[in-house]
């Protein structure tokens, strides 16, 4: 019985510190953060360096 106690704790341990770290990242906005200063200037230059047809047909 002491082993699934300390499973239990270690488990319930571990959710808690999940759930302030998840809970930290959604209230300092650092996903939209993230995306904003890292992932879209990344996508801007790729983008932004094909070669475009212009064309109407």
């Amino acid at each position: 019985m002491n082993k699934y106690v300390k499973f239990l704790l270690k488990l319930l341990l571990m959710g808690f510190v999940g759930f302030v770290v998840t809970f930290a990242i959604y209230m300092s906005n650092a996903e939209n953060k993230l995306i904003y200063y890292v992932i879209r200037p990344f996508l801007n230059k790729h983008y932004d360096s094909q070669v475009r047809d212009k064309r109407i047909v």
